[in-house]
């Protein structure tokens, strides 16, 4: 799987110590934008994300390793076009 999960806790943890007035987070920030884009770039990477968070919501788990249910749902959401 990609490093989505663990990328996306690394930030949330690094924006919940983050300071107004601090320098924002780039490492973090950019290692979640990397995993991000291959996760949108690897239907395998999709697919491995997809089935991690079904078997999560089936245990009845709000997170997995730190990273939100419903954040990652919404990184799986396709957009669908009616044109």
């Amino acid at each position: 799987m990609s490093d989505l999960i663990p990328a996306f806790a690394h930030l949330i943890e690094a924006f919940c110590t983050w300071a107004p007035g601090e320098a924002v987070p780039r490492p973090a920030l950019e290692r979640f934008m990397d995993a991000l884009e291959i996760l949108n770039d690897n239907a395998q990477a999709k697919a491995e994300l997809r089935a991690a968070v079904a078997d999560a919501s089936e245990q009845g788990a709000l997170h997995i390793d730190g990273a939100p249910l419903v954040f990652l749902r919404c990184l799986l959401m396709e957009e669908v076009r009616h044109d």
